[in-house]
C-alpha cells in the first residue's frame, strides 16, 4: 500500500507537470524548475524529493507572487500537504501529508 501511494504521487506530479509544461501561460522561470523536476521523476528520484525541489524552486517565485495561475494552483498544493491517494473511480481523494 506505502508503494501504491508513491507511486500515486510520483504520477500525479508528471501529469501535473506535463499540463504545465504545454501551458502557454506558464513562464520561463517555472519551466525550468518543471522540466527539472520532471526529468528526476523520469530518472528515478523519489516523488517526495522532487515534491521539494519544487519547492525549492517556486518558493522565491511565490513569495515575490510572480506565478502564474496554474503553477500557482499546483505550488500551493505541494506547499500545503495536499496530494491524491487514489486514482480509482474516477476522481481524485486528497489527503494531507502527515
Amino acid at each position: 500500500m506505502y508503494q501504491e501511494d508513491k507511486n500515486d504521487l510520483k504520477i500525479w506530479l508528471l501529469n501535473n507537470i506535463t499540463d504545465l509544461l504545454v501551458d502557454k501561460n506558464t513562464k520561463p522561470e517555472e519551466r525550468k524548475v518543471l522540466l527539472n523536476a520532471k526529468h528526476q521523476l523520469e530518472t528515478g528520484e523519489s516523488a517526495n524529493y522532487v515534491c521539494n525541489l519544487i519547492r525549492v524552486g517556486l518558493d522565491p517565485l511565490s513569495w515575490q507572487s510572480k506565478l502564474s495561475k496554474g503553477v500557482t494552483k499546483f505550488h500551493y498544493e505541494i506547499a500545503n500537504g495536499a496530494r491524491p491517494v487514489s486514482h480509482q473511480g474516477g476522481h481524485l481523494a486528497v489527503q494531507l501529508w502527515a
